[in-house]
């Protein structure tokens, strides 16, 4: 289905433009073992950004194939966002609406750490609130929960999704985001979809430079993709057969899912 397979190890702490390591892309083709994305030690977020807006780009010209992207962060919030009406938050029909009134409130953090950001949508009436995808997990964290004590999933989320919303509306012609455009991307178009290290981690032997998580769980997403999609199976974990109707018709297509779940 793919030609290029990329894990992104993603987070949300420091400003935008900041390299750091905990923030790493690998990258493999069809065959061979995953390589640093440009040789790069460590991202920024805008950098991050700029990699794939790159690669798409690329495809649009004719100069790369497609490519299915793993990201380290959540895509969605849970159901009750959707449709909880509040002062500064009006009912949301679709992702789209979901992504559209996050950047209304959350668009800073292009340029500003999430930490700085004062959005009236703050307080979340349950911070702590999974997703029906993270509750078919041992110890995912909701991505609602923006804890000061430590930078987690909420960050790396909220710092994210303005990023996403930007390439969605870039390359709508070559982009779909999995699974809100759809559970069976159409062919030659690259696909982002959410995924979950922790649950890869342990699969694999990892080259004696990896001596860092982030190296590590970025290296897993891409070996699995490439993986799963060389041997048929990443149609099946994209098409979520194990859920029911109602799940698949109500709940993945504004929640979202974790990619490799099931």
């Amino acid at each position: 289905m793919f030609e290029h397979y990329v894990g992104i190890d993603y987070s949300g702490k420091a400003s935008p433009r900041h390299k750091h390591t905990s923030i790493q892309i690998f990258e493999a083709l069809a065959g061979g073992e995953p390589q640093r994305a440009r040789h790069n030690r460590s991202w920024s977020r805008q950098s991050c950004y700029a990699y794939l807006a790159d690669s798409l780009r690329a495809q649009q010209e004719g100069k790369r194939g497609a490519m299915i992207v793993g990201m380290d962060h959540g895509l969605s919030f849970p159901l009750s966002y959707f449709r909880d009406e509040r002062p500064h938050k009006p009912a949301l029909p679709d992702w789209m609406a979901f992504l559209r009134h996050f950047d209304e409130h959350w668009g800073e953090a292009r340029e500003k750490p999430v930490s700085a950001i004062a959005s009236p949508t703050l307080p979340y009436p349950n911070p702590t609130e999974l997703r029906v995808t993270e509750k078919y997990t041992s110890s995912a964290k909701s991505v609602l929960h923006l804890n000061p004590t430590l930078i987690s999933v909420a960050f790396s989320t909220h710092a994210g999704l303005p990023w996403i919303y930007d390439l969605r509306r870039e390359f709508a012609d070559i982009l779909h985001v999995w699974p809100y455009d759809g559970l069976k991307p159409p062919p030659h178009k690259s696909v982002i979809a959410e995924v979950y290290p922790s649950l890869l981690h342990n699969r694999y032997s990892y080259p004696g430079e990896l001596a860092k998580r982030d190296e590590r769980d970025a290296y897993a997403i891409a070996l699995w993709l490439q993986e799963q999609d060389r041997s048929g199976g990443l149609g099946h974990y994209m098409s979520l057969s194990t859920l029911t109707p109602q799940q698949t018709a109500e709940i993945v297509p504004l929640e979202g899912w974790i990619l490799g779940v099931l």
